[in-house]
C-alpha cells in the first residue's frame, strides 16, 4: 500500500510562532529563494513522497524543487480584505519518477494560493494571484478503478505554465496541461481547462475568452 510521506519545509500549525523574518530564513535553508522575497504569515510548503515505505530523508537541499524569484510576496496572513488561507506549495514524487517542481518568477504576488506539482508548474514574472487560486498539474486520482495497484501509473500529469504579467482573479482554478499567455486576465471563479492566448480575458466554467485586454 502506498502512503504519503511529507518533508514539511514550513507548516502553519507547527511554525505559527515564527516571525516573518524567521520564516524567510527557514525557507532560505531549503529552497531556492531570490532576493527580497517577503512572507506575511506562515505558508505550507511540503515536499511529499508517495511510496510503500518511508523514504530515507535526503540531505541535499530542495532548491531544485521550489524556486521563488526576487521580490515575490507570499501572503498567508488574515490581513487581506478578502478571505484567504495560507499559501500552499506542494511538490510530489511518484514511484519511479522525479520530484515535481514549482518555479515562481520575480515580483509575483500570492495570497492563499495553492500550487501542486507532480511534474512541473512554472509561473512567470509579475504574476498576480487573487486569493484562493488553485493551480495543479494533476488531479491526484485516476478517473476510474481507483485504489487499484496500478492507479498511480495511470495518473494524468500535464505541466502548467503561467507566463509573464498574468492576473488571476479570486478563486480561479487552473487545471492540468494549461498554458496561460502573457498579459492574460483570468476572471474570478473561472475554471481554466484549455490554453489562454496572450492578452485574453477569460471567465466562466469552463473558462472562455470574453475579450482581449488591448482591444
Amino acid at each position: 500500500m502506498y502512503r504519503y510521506y511529507s518533508d514539511k519545509i514550513l507548516c502553519p500549525t507547527r511554525d505559527q510562532g515564527l516571525s516573518n523574518v524567521e520564516i524567510n530564513e527557514c525557507a532560505k535553508e531549503q529552497l531556492s529563494l531570490g532576493n527580497r522575497v517577503t512572507f506575511s504569515g506562515c505558508p505550507r510548503i511540503f515536499i511529499t513522497t508517495i511510496a510503500e515505505k518511508a523514504p530515507i530523508r535526503e540531505t541535499v537541499l530542495n532548491a531544485n524543487r521550489v524556486i521563488i524569484g526576487d521580490r515575490t510576496f507570499i501572503d498567508s496572513s488574515s490581513d487581506p480584505a478578502f478571505l484567504s488561507g495560507p499559501t500552499k506549495l506542494t511538490c510530489l514524487k511518484l514511484p519511479n519518477r522525479k520530484f515535481g517542481r514549482i518555479h515562481i518568477g520575480q515580483r509575483c504576488s500570492l495570497q492563499g494560493t495553492s500550487i501542486v506539482a507532480y511534474e512541473q508548474v512554472i509561473v512567470g514574472d509579475r504574476v498576480i494571484f487573487g486569493p484562493n487560486v488553485v493551480v495543479m498539474d494533476c488531479s491526484g486520482h485516476a478517473l476510474n478503478n481507483r485504489e487499484q495497484s496500478d492507479e498511480l501509473e495511470r495518473l494524468s500529469i500535464r505541466p502548467v505554465t503561467i507566463k509573464d504579467d498574468v492576473w488571476i482573479g479570486y478563486g480561479a482554478i487552473i487545471l492540468p496541461g494549461v498554458t496561460i499567455g502573457k498579459e492574460a486576465v483570468v476572471g474570478a471563479g473561472a475554471v481554466v481547462t484549455t490554453d489562454v492566448p496572450d492578452g485574453a480575458c477569460v471567465a466562466g466554467n469552463p473558462a472562455k475568452v470574453i475579450k482581449y485586454v488591448n482591444k
